[in-house]
């Protein structure tokens, strides 16, 4: 697994997941801990990375640049 993007909260990478999900891309999502306990009981900002395989970060990188095109333009219509 490799991760492509790091969000601030779940929720938003939760969103991400469910867009690859949309492309039959799995993925998965993991917390930054120290020893186990996440980062932000040390003060130190939550990070959530996004995974995918290493054999589906082509398709991820592909699909995720497709459906921010088709954003842009519905954005600009």
């Amino acid at each position: 697994m490799v991760w492509i993007r790091i969000f601030r909260t779940r929720r938003e990478a939760e969103r991400a997941k469910r867009i690859l999900e949309e492309g039959r891309i799995y993925s998965s999502i993991t917390e930054d801990k120290l020893d186990g306990v996440p980062i932000q009981k040390y003060n130190v900002p939550a990070r959530f990375r996004l995974n995918v395989g290493s054999e589906d970060l082509h398709k991820a990188a592909d699909f995720l640049a497709k459906k921010l095109r088709n954003r842009l333009k519905e954005n600009v219509s």
